[in-house]
């Protein structure tokens, strides 16, 4: 399905109503006029920091963060400047926290997680493939491939993921065997199986195409998906690999470049940037023994990682004390 960028609209619309004069800056279960009932969206709070007690049962919206807190007290989620996001625990799929998290977004390189679980299903793994023109001429950043070499899948993988080439992610596509709009088929294929129906793949490697198009919620279902496959994950964790022909004529080395990633290390993921999806993340960070999965996307240039980092630290600091606002599908 084909949708124009700036038609961008949001799958669910809640009403916000706010909180009663009795509420102030908590609100406590069970007290008349404090809790709005389901039919009437979160309670929204205008305040910045501190904490809310929850009933629950109450969802409360704070510095646009949809939330549900258990019986105790929790923090208010952080201020943040993307245009939308998505909190996980990915033990478990809970939604912890969100915003415009079912908004259609362009994604730009998170994309190529798509493209990577869709190759490590439906390729031959031991197969080399020979570059074309086509694959080098990309719009970079690209691994540096080049025209008429052979290349191993291992090594297209370890082009597209760690340094974000587009000419790795479109090469990866041209060596499957019923063709490059087969494999962008596939991947679509892929995607619905996986139940990221926010996401439709127009080419393998996240550049603007018209009617290409992801969400928050869906770049976590993404990631989640390559952790689970070894061969995705594997490269995910390298920080930096050999760019090398099967002749060896052509050999250079290449680096993650996904500052999250690289700042903390016990965090995998992915991130992206083109001028129309701005700068976007997606990444799952182990802290405290819980697994914490958060998607970030049309973040302004410096913010993607911080913002993301903020979100992970809430939803850890919190953990206990946060309900599910909704949950992945499952897969």
């Amino acid at each position: 399905m084909a949708v124009a960028v700036a038609a961008v609209v949001s799958v669910t619309t809640q009403a916000r109503v706010q909180p009663s004069a009795a509420a102030g800056d908590r609100s406590a279960a069970g007290t008349t006029g404090q809790v709005a009932r389901a039919d009437e969206g979160p309670v929204e709070l205008h305040r910045h920091r501190g904490t809310v007690l929850g009933d629950g049962h109450t969802t409360y919206l704070a510095n646009r963060t949809e939330f549900r807190p258990r019986r105790r007290e929790v923090a208010l989620p952080p201020r943040l400047r993307a245009g939308a996001w998505a909190v996980v625990d990915l033990g478990t799929g809970r939604l912890l926290g969100e915003h415009n998290s079912r908004q259609w977004r362009p994604q730009a390189s998170t994309m190529k997680l798509l493209t990577a679980v869709t190759a490590a299903r439906v390729l031959d793994h031991q197969a080399t493939h020979r570059v074309t023109r086509f694959e080098t001429h990309q719009m970079c950043t690209c691994a540096g491939l080049a025209v008429r070499h052979d290349y191993t899948f291992q090594t297209l993988m370890e082009g597209m993921l760690l340094p974000s080439g587009n000419d790795a992610a479109e090469a990866l596509a041209g060596s499957y065997s019923k063709g490059r709009t087969a494999f962008y088929a596939a991947m679509n294929r892929t995607a619905h199986r996986l139940g990221a129906t926010d996401t439709v793949a127009e080419n393998a490697s996240g550049l603007t195409a018209e009617g290409s198009h992801s969400s928050a919620r869906d770049l976590v279902v993404l990631l989640r998906a390559a952790l689970r496959h070894p061969v995705v994950r594997d490269v995910l964790a390298m920080p930096s690999a050999q760019i090398a022909s099967v002749d060896g004529r052509r050999r250079h080395t290449i680096w993650r470049g996904t500052d999250y990633v690289n700042l903390y290390p016990h965090a995998l993921g992915k991130s992206g940037y083109t001028t129309p999806a701005g700068n976007t993340l997606v990444v799952a960070t182990w802290v405290d023994g819980h697994h914490i999965a958060v998607s970030v996307m049309h973040a302004p240039y410096g913010y993607v990682t911080s913002d993301a980092h903020r979100l992970t630290e809430w939803a850890a600091t919190n953990f206990k004390g946060l309900r599910a606002v909704g949950r992945l599908p499952r897969s």
